[in-house]
């Protein structure tokens, strides 16, 4: 094979390994193949002297510290201090946008955090829903109504999500809903 045709296969592999669109392990094989091993000792120095890559150990802690430090605050803000009703809605919605807008940017990066992210928003959003409503006197039907709100966000979003476990929790959520409503 003549070495411009090498040469455009050889940048054609680094593109791909680059970009991640071949496993990195396959690429360097190829890399080698191509190169009749005079690349392995560039790749082999490169390996070494590169350190391990913390953003892609780091990004998921910190993402997964920042949904609990929300989730934390959520109940301090709620339970210890003397805030007025409207700041502390307002700061349950951000903290619960900020959380959901977290679980949308890692979806397709880490799935496990995503159902972390979710449900650390759901309960966000239940709890200062839930406490907000639950500050006016005694209106069960106030309530009743934003426990089945929220379920029902819930169920919509598990549907289009696919995820059972927000299909469960809604549709158990807005049938005790009823029963408390129904009884009281």
């Amino acid at each position: 094979m003549d070495e411009e045709r090498k040469d455009i296969i050889v940048k054609e592999i680094k593109y791909w390994k680059d970009n991640q669109l071949l496993p990195e392990h396959y690429c360097n094989f190829l890399l080698m193949l191509y190169t009749e091993g005079e690349e392995a000792e560039d790749l082999e120095s490169a390996e070494t002297t590169e350190a391990p890559s913390s953003n892609k150990i780091g990004l998921p802690f910190g993402i997964l510290f920042l949904a609990f430090v929300s989730l934390s605050l959520t109940f301090i803000i709620t339970y210890f201090t003397s805030f007025s009703l409207m700041v502390q809605t307002l700061s349950h919605i951000c903290l619960s946008i900020l959380v959901f807008t977290m679980a949308v940017y890692i979806k397709k990066k880490d799935l496990i955090l995503f159902h972390i992210l979710v449900s650390v928003g759901a309960l966000i959003l239940f709890l200062g829903s839930t406490t907000s409503v639950m500050r006016f006197e005694e209106n069960d039907f106030l309530l009743s109504f934003t426990i089945l709100l929220n379920c029902s966000v819930w169920l919509m979003a598990g549907f289009y999500w696919k995820l059972p476990y927000l299909k469960w929790a809604g549709g158990a959520g807005i049938m005790l809903a009823v029963l408390f409503y129904i009884l009281t």
